[in-house]
């Protein structure tokens, strides 16, 4: 009886053990083929989705922006005068790190040629300084009739716009009517709209508004940053959108039918065949398109994107995206 009992358990237990090895196998081999993702946020409180994730991004990558010691960027915090000018002339390379280190406390400018800054509310001991000094030097920033800065100060869309073509020395087009529907020609910073809008990187509703007084969040300010410089590379942005379905198969302007299976796209001026890539701003992905017919006729929109190419970068339910287009080969 005892020699059946042990051999009972001792059965069980070689159950058991076979048990927990498979079962030991089966967690390994899911751990295998089901890595942990890799993180897509930029920072804690910027992730895909967000409005700006694709210059945020850029512009943490380069250098330009380094957001909080607690990992976070704020993005939805208003941006003062001090800090948009910081990032200006990193942006714009006018000012390196030998030049911050010899105009702060300590530095071996410290204590020379420093009266250029007369601001009334500007001091040797702020961190911002050197920043407005070298602004001022290079006759991009002038203060105001009181004799202040205003450092802390939050910044709207024209004071943005102006700050850093005026750091960038862009020459600026002759204004001879008005930009947009809330730009007039005779306002101070109607040029500067217009080459903004020459470069479509400039914020346009529906009813061609652009709000000149708009308070710039941190977010907003990286994105018109971003723009800007891309720009520079031949990138253009507004909002893309999708055909309906009810085009399927009916003449586009080209002659050729449209296919929503195919990554064709709508431009008002692109000549046709042009291949051009079309990036969603919101999580970075990209598809390659050929131009085809003429569109979007709606102001604020750049692009019509066939239904399989919009559904390559973003979910249909969207219906329009913010996108950064640049041409890759014209006919």
């Amino acid at each position: 009886m005892n020699v059946r009992i042990n051999n009972y358990s001792t059965f069980i237990q070689a159950i058991i053990l076979l048990f927990v090895f498979c079962i030991g196998g089966i967690n390994l081999t899911y751990a295998q083929e089901n890595p942990v993702p890799a993180t897509t946020a930029v920072f804690s409180d910027v992730d895909i989705g967000h409005p700006e994730y694709l210059a945020i991004k850029y512009l943490k990558e380069i250098g330009i922006i380094k957001g909080y010691d607690d990992g976070s960027f704020r993005p939805g915090k208003l941006i003062n005068r001090a800090e948009a000018l910081k990032i200006i002339l990193i942006a714009t390379k006018k000012i390196n790190d030998e030049y911050i280190k010899n105009n702060s406390i300590g530095g071996i400018n410290f204590t020379t040629n420093t009266e250029i800054v007369k601001f009334s509310d500007v001091f040797k001991s702020n961190w911002y300084f050197p920043y407005i000094k070298k602004a001022v030097e290079d006759n991009i920033v002038s203060g105001y009739q009181d004799g202040t800065f205003k450092p802390y100060d939050t910044v709207n869309r024209a004071e943005s716009i102006k700050m850093f073509m005026e750091s960038d020395k862009v020459p600026l087009p002759e204004v001879t009517e008005n930009p947009f529907e809330d730009v007039y020609k005779g306002d101070w910073y109607a040029a500067y709209f217009l080459e903004s809008k020459i470069r479509e990187i400039v914020f346009v509703s529906m009813a061609n508004n652009v709000n000149p007084g708009f308070l710039m969040t941190r977010s907003q300010f990286a994105e018109l940053i971003y723009r800007y410089l891309k720009s520079k590379e031949g990138c253009r942005y507004g909002i893309g959108t999708f055909y309906s379905d009810w085009f399927e198969g009916r003449g586009t302007t080209s002659g050729e039918p449209y296919k929503a299976a195919e990554l064709t796209a709508a431009h008002l001026t692109l000549p046709f065949n042009t291949i051009v890539k079309v990036t969603n701003l919101e999580n970075g992905k990209s598809v390659t398109v050929r131009i085809n017919d003429r569109g979007p006729f709606v102001t604020g929109r750049v692009i019509d994107l066939s239904r399989a190419a919009f559904e390559q970068i973003a979910y249909p339910g969207e219906g329009i995206i913010w996108v950064e287009y640049q041409v890759i080969t014209q006919s």
